[in-house]
């Protein structure tokens, strides 16, 4: 996965106060020798994840409607 470079800690997203803080190479580096997730990378994962909502389909594409569950309430 490849990081967006940001130009200093005023467009860098991340909200820590590290000392790498707006320097994306060396948080890169960092983050690579401890196997983690910059926040830049946590924030394209979490940015591109489906999410879901009472009237989105479910991961079959079948509609999902909470009335359709009324019977089995009891």
């Amino acid at each position: 996965m490849t990081t967006k470079l940001h130009k200093g800690k005023e467009s860098c997203p991340c909200p820590s106060d590290c000392v790498r803080h707006g320097r994306c190479k060396e948080c890169i580096a960092f983050h690579r020798e401890r196997a983690e997730q910059t926040y830049c990378e946590y924030l394209a994962v979490k940015n591109k994840a489906p999410y879901y909502t009472v009237d989105a389909g479910a991961a079959s594409g079948k509609q999902l409607r909470l009335l359709d569950y009324g019977p089995c309430a009891g």
